[in-house]
Order: structure tokens, then sequence, then C-alpha cells
């Protein structure tokens, strides 16, 4: 939902290039999470599974902005920062209910972080990508 974001929204002249770095920085950011903590949501709930996927999709769009690799780690954080704690908890066993909802949720997020990050000075950051990744 984000690339496609970026498809429509920000950039219509957009080319393959673009959209393998978009897909290039976020499975690296998905990989540092999947070394250093879970991607798992029967490890770690929706916390691991969209929260990860809202931090691969920040980081990705704040690169594809224009952002500094420092822009796209906090980026990575601050889509990561709101979703700590995210308990698994599908109402009545389906997998469906709050669990739709909170993926697009994690988009929006996604969208605001990268907005977020470029807009902050890299040295002002608080909480570290690998702090939000070990917590």
């Amino acid at each position: 939902a984000v690339l496609m974001y970026y498809l429509v929204i920000e950039n219509h002249e957009a080319d393959f290039q673009q959209i393998k770095k978009f897909l290039l920085v976020a499975g690296e950011i998905g990989s540092i999470f999947k070394k250093g903590a879970t991607i798992s949501a029967a490890m770690g709930g929706c916390q691991a599974e969209i929260g990860v996927s809202s931090a691969m999709a920040a980081g990705a769009l704040c690169e594809l902005l224009g952002g500094s690799p420092e822009q796209v780690l906090m980026a990575a954080e601050i889509a990561m920062e709101h979703h700590l704690g995210l308990t698994c908890d599908p109402i009545g066993g389906l997998v469906q209910v709050p669990c739709i909802e909170r993926n697009s949720m994690g988009a929006i997020k996604a969208i605001n972080a990268a907005e977020l990050a470029l807009e902050t000075k890299p040295e002002n950051v608080k909480v570290p990508l690998d702090k939000v990744v070990s917590t």
C-alpha cells in the first residue's frame, strides 16, 4: 500500500529502479528485525508482524523521498515505536478483526513516519532503531 501511495501520489514518473530500491530498502530493514528480534506474529504478536512491516515501508518510502540513511532508519524507528506492545488478539479466533484494520493503519503510520523523519535532524533522534529492535 505504501509503495502504491508513492507511485500514485508522490511520483507518477517512478520507474522500475525506484520500485526495486523501495523493495531492497524494505527488505534490509526487515532483515535487521529478523536478526535482532522476530517478524513472526505467532511469536511477537501484531507488534512483530504489522510493526515490522510498517517500519519496512516507512524506511523505504523515506529513501525514495530523498531521506539520508540516518533519516531512513529514523523513519523505521518511528513507525515501529508506535506498534510496541501491540499483542495478537483476534476477535472470535479469526485473523481478520482487528488484523485487517491494523494493517491499513500500519501503512498510514509508515507514511507519517517517513514524513516526520524527513523533517527531523538525525542528530536529534532520541531512540535509535537498534534500541527499538531490542525492545
